[in-house]
């Protein structure tokens, strides 16, 4: 499995399931959450961190670059 299919899956499962704070509820509030639990269990356990990614049409994939 691709890098970029392994992170896109981890947020679509992580968004249904993750507990905001109380005064934050909007949706984009909750796929920031995800994004970053999952940059840090996907991509930061192989030693990459986050540059840019893209999950849905056309040009789909993770870029990301070593972490220093």
């Amino acid at each position: 499995m691709k890098q970029s299919d392994r992170f896109c899956r981890c947020i679509k499962a992580v968004k249904k399931t993750v507990k905001l704070r109380p005064a934050q509820h909007s949706d984009d509030a909750r796929e920031k959450a995800a994004i970053a639990i999952c940059v840090k269990s996907v991509l930061q356990s192989r030693g990459r961190t986050l540059k840019k990614f893209k999950c849905r049409g056309k040009g789909k994939g993770v870029h990301t670059q070593k972490i220093k």
